[in-house]
């Protein structure tokens, strides 16, 4: 005798197509349920058994077929935003094709039923380490296309591995590092889209408004939330307590060597009621508020242990272990730098930071209608890297310090966007770094080389490569890192 379960896969397998859509599998296996334990009228088969009415059972059957259509026809995959560029040794890279597979950890069930979740992790070519979780159907990470989601088309939207590659929720690892970022339960829709990452702006396809968000004037329905973890904890972290919802708890191992978690929970009471539940943002989405929310405990081998999310600074998750290597000797950091005069540099790019004198605020330079830079004098720099920078976690970055000159605003510092592209030692780099003023006067200048902690996800932590250079800079007292970044090699120049 066939089970309920053998029903299902068989319902499955049928994949019809149909124009109207269906509930969901786990609603009509529950109809199955309660029509074997409702009490039918005794009428006997040909063979001796007791049979369902014929009409119950087509109906169940229609049904039943119609929500496979919803789990089994694919629909457009997801675009991303931008377009990774074509050489994997610039900018953010390209997704290391050997990295593209679903982590093979159990299978993580949806609590309202349907495709169950699955997550992986990607990297690329620059050293970047993203996660992306998402509904699985057949070995496929996606999305489904039900509530406000890609116009309730009823379908199956794989993700595309560039939807997740981004510089704020990707840390740079490195080549070999471990990363660590450790994510807590955020509010996301039953289809799962915002876990495609930010490459995709989910707030501009889900059409409803999420914990924190304000775009469309439409909460997301309550029914269609999930509470989801998705995190890497390291290879030392031995298990995670998790606390539902309703107060019951659960453990589960972190998988493999990068002790990956993927928890789906229903979303707590009103975790959705107002833009107050929004509390906050972590790198996958907006952590409600509203009481009752899921809460992870995690625990090392050593016995350390620490909580997400947290409600005191002494519960923080920390990386066990750094990831990647530190900065090399100073010794190894020195080269010869020479800087030319550049009267009209037609395309420049617009410096990471620049400062006012006093460091009280941002100096408004030369610029275009659209925000850009406009054309104008630059200075170009040029020396030979004494080290290699082959990932997004490293970099080399001019500073101009400008003379002060009377009847003419300067800004105090000029920092350069860091070096985008894998540098091995010995290349010849060429860094040209726009002028904010034309007024003559002399600049002071260093190139310096930037790396990053490789550690995603502490509070307090190095954080993306920019912030960990901008926080060089600025006045005592306002978030300053007294850490000097390493200097290459010095420089003077007069302009023009």
């Amino acid at each position: 005798m066939s089970t309920f379960k053998d029903l299902e896969h068989r319902l499955r397998a049928a994949r019809p197509v149909l124009d109207v859509p269906g509930p969901p599998v786990s609603t009509v296996i529950e109809r199955i349920e309660e029509a074997a334990h409702e009490r039918q009228p005794r009428r006997w088969s040909r063979g001796g058994g007791l049979a369902l009415p014929l009409a119950v059972g087509i109906s169940i059957l229609a049904a039943a077929s119609a929500a496979a259509a919803l789990l089994l026809s694919s629909g457009e995959t997801v675009a991303p935003a931008f377009v990774l560029p074509a050489t994997p040794a610039a900018g953010l890279g390209e997704p290391i094709p050997q990295t593209l597979a679903l982590l093979p950890i159990p299978s993580v069930a949806d609590p309202e039923g349907g495709p169950p979740w699955g997550m992986r992790v990607i990297r690329t070519t620059r050293g970047l380490l993203c996660l992306q979780a998402g509904r699985v159907v057949d070995h496929q990470l996606g999305a489904l296309g039900t509530g406000y989601a890609f116009h309730g088309d009823q379908r199956f939207h794989p993700f595309l591995a560039d939807d997740a590659i981004s510089t704020d929720a990707c840390p740079a690892v490195g080549s070999s590092g471990k990363a660590f970022l450790p994510g807590p339960p955020v509010i996301v829709p039953a289809n799962a889209l915002p876990l495609a990452g930010e490459n995709i702006s989910p707030p501009d396809q889900l059409h409803c408004d999420l914990p924190g968000q304000q775009n469309w004037g439409v909460r997301c329905p309550q029914s269609e939330l999930r509470q989801v973890a998705v995190g890497l904890l390291g290879p030392d972290a031995r298990s995670i307590e998790v606390t539902n919802p309703d107060g019951s708890s659960f453990t589960i191992d972190p998988y493999g060597s990068e002790g990956a978690y993927l928890i789906v929970l229903p979303a707590q009471q009103n975790a959705n009621a107002s833009m107050s539940s929004g509390a906050y943002e972590s790198p996958f989405g907006y952590v409600s508020h509203a009481p009752g929310g899921a809460v992870l405990k995690v625990t090392y081998d050593d016995g350390v242990q620490c909580q997400i999310p947290i409600t005191s600074p002494g519960q923080q998750c920390h990386a066990q272990s750094t990831a990647g290597p530190g900065l090399p000797p100073a010794s190894a950091l020195k080269s010869a730098v020479q800087a030319s005069y550049v009267p009209l540099d037609k395309h420049p790019e617009s410096p990471l930071l620049m400062e006012k004198a006093g460091g009280n605020g941002s100096f408004a330079g030369r610029t275009e209608s659209d925000g850009s830079d406009a054309p104008g004098p630059a200075v170009t720099v040029t020396f030979k890297a004494p080290v290699d920078a082959s990932s997004a976690a490293s970099a080399y970055v001019v500073e101009l310090r400008p003379h002060p000159v009377a009847g003419c605003a300067t800004p105090a510092v000029i920092v350069s966007q860091p070096t985008s592209q894998t540098l091995l030692a010995g290349t010849e780099v060429n860094i040209t770094v726009p002028l904010e003023t034309s007024c003559a006067t002399s600049y002071a200048g260093r190139v310096f080389y930037a790396s990053s902690s490789s550690v995603g996800g502490e509070s307090g932590g190095g954080g993306p490569l920019y912030e960990l250079i901008a926080a060089q800079f600025g006045p005592p007292g306002s978030g300053r890192n007294p850490l000097s970044l390493p200097t290459v090699g010095t420089f003077n120049i007069s302009a023009p």
